[in-house]
This record gives C-alpha cells, sequence and structure tokens, in this order.
C-alpha cells in the first residue's frame, strides 16, 4: 500500500466509523486506484459497495478477491450475503457452508446460511445455525429475529413470541422484529395487539405497505371494518398497482355492504391482472351479494375457463357499478352515528336502542389506541366540521361534506 493510498484509506476509515459512509466509499474507490491490488482495500471498499447497496459492484469485487485468495473467509462469507440479496440462493449457501467447514463459528455464515434454509422453507436444518449463533450473540436483536423465525416455522410459537419480545426489549424500532410479531400474533388472533404493533412499524416506514396491510387484517379481524377499508386504502396509495389489495378492499366494501365499491375494486385488480383468481372471484361474490346470480355465474366460468370476462358481462359490471354508485349509503341500525337517522326516517324509537355491534449487519460480530370521537352523520357521510376526524392510523379522515 503506498503512502497516498494508505492516507486516504484511512480516511475512509475514519469516515466510515462516523457514520459517513458515502464518503467513506469515495475515500475507499480513491485508494483502490492507488493500490488496486491491496486486499484489505479491496475488502474494505467491497463491504462498503455492499452496505450502500451496490450489489452488483460489490459482488465483482468480492469474486475478484475469493478467486485471488480463496481462504479469505471474510470476502467468501460477504460474497454469500451478496448472492442471497441478489436471490442467488444456491451459490450463497455453498459460499456460507465452505466458510463454516473451515470456520464454525463464523457470525456472518451462521446468520447467512440460516436465513437460505428458511428462505428454501428448511426451517429444521435452520434450527442448527440459528441457535449456535444465538449462543454467540444472545442480546442481538436481529439474531434474536432469525431463532423467533426459525421457531415459528417449526411451530414453536411461544418461543418465536418470546424470542421477539425479547429483541423488541432491547431495541423497540427493530422493524423485522415487529413485523415478525405481529404476522404471528395475527394467525393466533391476538388483533390488539397487532394493531398496536403495527402502527408502530408503519410510524418506522410510512413508506412500506406491509404495516397497513397487517393493520388492515388486524382491524377486520376484531370487526373495525371501517378502520381496515381506511388502512388497506393507504396501502393502496403506496402500491397502487396491488392486486392483493384491490382483492382485499372489495372484500371489505362487501362486508361493509358497500356492493359498487366491492365490484369495482375488483374490477380495478382484474384489469391489473387478468389471469390473478382473487379480482374474478370477488366479482363474482359481489355480483352474487347483488342478486345477480347468471352474471355471477358467467363471471367463475370465465375463471375456470381461463378466458377472462367476456366484453358483454363487463359491460353489465361497469353498469352495476354506476347504478349502485347513485344508490345512498345504506344504514346501519346497529352504529350509533345513524341512530338519529332511523327515527328521521320514520322507524320507530325502539330501533333507536339498539346496541352496537362494533366489537370492541447485525455485525454479526403496550397496547393504547387514541380515542376517535365519532362525527355526527347522515346517511354515513360525516356532518360539518371545522376539525378532522382522526383515525386509528393518527391519520386525518377528510370531511367530505
Amino acid at each position: 500500500m503506498t503512502a497516498a493510498a494508505r492516507k486516504a484509506f484511512e480516511e475512509g476509515l475514519a469516515l466510515e466509523e462516523s457514520g459517513h459512509l458515502d464518503k467513506a466509499l469515495v475515500s475507499y474507490l480513491k485508494a483502490q486506484e492507488l493500490s488496486p491490488n491491496d486486499t484489505e482495500i479491496a475488502y474494505r471498499t467491497a463491504s462498503a459497495l455492499l452496505q450502500a447497496g451496490y450489489l452488483e459492484e460489490a459482488q465483482s469485487q468480492l469474486r475478484r478477491i475469493v478467486f485471488s485468495e480463496p481462504e479469505h473467509l471474510g470476502a467468501r462469507a460477504s460474497l454469500g450475503n451478496c448472492q442471497l440479496l441478489l436471490d442467488d440462493v444456491a451459490n450463497a449457501k455453498q459460499n456460507f457452508s465452505e466458510v463454516l467447514d473451515q470456520a464454525p463459528e463464523n457470525r456472518n455464515a451462521l446468520y447467512g446460511l440460516a436465513s437460505v434454509l428458511l428462505k428454501e422453507n428448511n426451517a429444521a436444518m435452520a434450527e442448527k445455525p440459528a441457535r449456535k449463533l444465538l449462543e454467540l450473540l444472545p442480546g442481538s436483536p436481529a439474531v434474536l429475529t432469525l431463532f423467533a423465525q426459525v421457531q415459528d416455522q417449526v411451530g414453536q410459537t411461544t418461543a418465536a413470541i418470546a424470542a421477539y419480545r425479547k429483541a423488541l426489549k432491547s431495541a423497540p424500532a427493530h422493524l423485522p422484529a415487529l413485523l415478525g410479531l405481529s404476522e404471528t400474533l395475527l394467525r393466533r388472533k391476538r388483533f390488539d395487539e397487532v394493531v398496536e404493533l403495527t402502527v408502530r412499524a408503519n410510524q418506522l416506514v410510512p413508506a412500506d405497505p406491509q404495516p397497513l396491510e397487517m393493520l388492515s387484517d388486524a382491524l377486520s379481524g376484531r370487526g373495525d371494518l371501517n378502520d381496515a377499508k381506511e388502512a388497506a386504502l393507504e396501502a393502496l396509495k403506496l402500491t397502487p398497482r396491488s392486486v392483493s389489495l384491490h382483492v382485499r378492499l372489495s372484500v371489505l366494501s362487501r362486508k361493509l355492504d358497500q356492493q359498487g365499491e366491492a365490484l369495482r375494486y375488483a374490477l380495478a385488480g382484474h384489469d391489473i391482472d387478468k389471469q390473478a383468481a382473487g379480482p374474478i372471484n370477488a366479482i363474482g361474490t359481489a355480483l352474487a351479494a347483488l342478486k345477480h346470480a347468471a352474471q355471477a355465474r358467467a363471471v367463475l366460468t370465465a375463471l375456470s375457463s381461463g378466458n377472462g370476462i367476456d366484453a358483454g358481462t363487463r359491460a353489465f359490471i361497469e353498469k352495476a357499478i354506476a347504478k349502485q354508485a347513485e344508490v345512498p349509503a345504506a344504514i346501519n341500525p346497529s352504529d350509533p352515528d345513524n341512530r338519529g337517522n332511523i327515527t328521521s326516517r320514520g322507524k320507530t324509537s325502539a330501533a333507536a336502542d339498539m346496541p352496537s355491534a362494533k366489537t370492541g449487519e447485525t455485525d454479526l460480530s403496550g397496547e393504547v389506541e387514541p380515542d376517535r370521537e365519532k362525527a355526527a352523520s347522515t346517511n354515513g357521510v360525516p356532518a360539518e366540521s371545522s376539525e378532522p376526524v382522526p383515525n386509528v392510523l393518527g391519520l386525518q379522515r377528510q370531511d367530505r361534506s
């Protein structure tokens, strides 16, 4: 390493230590230009490239190091990480295994191999490297989360929940643990806990639709259908071409007796992917709910034949959507907001007393929901107010009166 290369390299180390990875990478690249055959500089540069997300460049650099120095276990393990991120699972697995053959306690390779095995749906084999890694790094949130994922997949749900909670106790903002625990609790129908966890996750990564989708599932599970729909709509803003979200919104709309909306979302999902079964099933179900049995059968027949929806049926669906848009929103007599509307439409006053139906790198070195004030409404439309109504997400439901 020349003197000039040494200076640039040390500058890079200092910058990386202080958290300025982009500037550190510039210094490492400069050092590499000055001393292109220096393995130490090349490895540090490749590591910085990997951390910065330049996966192809990092992989090329790491391959050159491994080719010239096959015994460089750090480079081989990092190459495995890079390949795993690039979804080259077979080569990643081979590199991690070769590292562990020579260094059984290499943390990077243990983490990588367990991750590969999970990706291959082989949690039983992933348990051994995950346990070994946990013995080496018992307090690491990333390791605890990985171990929890393994335990969940082998059916040890209680152990998985405990590991997730331990990870979140040491790192409350560790997103993989928040999402992993949410998914596990969702399957156990512990909806209130999932709501709290996914709201936290959404606050950490507001541009990621996954927390919102799980939030929607949890709200729907406990009967808060309007809030579940709102969460799904927020997720759809982030991924407007998501077929699954269109199907989710169709189902929620149907449950809310908004059949035109149910048809509209299902048809939009079908337009995104005409081969997907979900939207066609949703269209058929919504048509059946509107008592259009013949058209529902035609849609489901189209699904089984693989020919898609014919022009005539599509025209009927579009007409049904337009017709439903003209129908005033249905009044739910069990919704406290609509009780005044029931009496004002000539229903008996006894109906006003009906109860509510709403249930309430790793270097590998409580549940409170904000109170929601309900706005008085007519036909499901909020009354005029100078203040928007806050919802469970902490977003603002805009007044559309």
